[in-house]
């Protein structure tokens, strides 16, 4: 009798794009456009969820922290896998 075959798991492009060297900090965080605008609506991400979202949602995508008072603040990950604010 012939064995039936099993199915592999599907493969997910970009899941594992450094995601585990990220260390969330608890902030919320906004994926930004070239012009600096949000690329999606909503009040904030955490970090893992933002660099996700920054790889296919816009090419030249970045992240933003969202501050108490609502605005911005554009920054980058950094060696450390931490939010570094743009100088």
């Amino acid at each position: 009798m012939a064995q039936k075959a099993t199915k592999k798991p599907a493969k997910m492009a970009n899941r594992k794009l450094g995601l585990e060297a990220v260390k969330d900090d608890g902030d919320k965080y906004a994926v930004v456009g070239g012009d600096g605008r949000p690329v999606y609506p909503g009040k904030g991400i955490g970090l893992h969820e933002a660099v996700r979202l920054g790889t296919q949602l816009v090419a030249s995508a970045g992240i933003a922290r969202v501050e108490t008072d609502g605005t911005l603040t554009p920054g980058r990950i950094d060696d450390s896998g931490t939010f570094a604010p743009a100088a």
